[in-house]
């Protein structure tokens, strides 16, 4: 885990998602043909494992040389990840 000094990243990722209720078959058709949810983040990489990334959107540096507080902390699972750049 590298968070004294994070690289930043844009990343673009397939979410699931769902809705709720009874459907007909005509309604479930337009479920299942629905276009995919594509989410697009940018935060800093905190942590990765060979199945997923975390990534932190907000840091709180208390001093130069001090621990820091990270905020909006997202784990992303890598099979979901279309896309993945530094942010320089």
């Amino acid at each position: 885990m590298n968070v004294k000094n994070p690289k930043v990243y844009r990343v673009e990722w397939l979410d699931a998602h769902c809705d709720t209720g009874w459907f007909f078959k005509e309604d479930l058709e337009k479920f299942i043909n629905k276009k995919k949810c594509i989410c697009e983040n940018i935060g800093y990489l905190v942590h990765e494992t060979k199945d997923e990334i975390v990534l932190a959107h907000r840091r709180m540096k208390w001093a130069e040389d001090g621990d820091s507080e990270w905020g909006f902390v997202q784990k992303i699972p890598k099979g979901w990840i279309r896309k993945r750049k530094i942010i320089k």
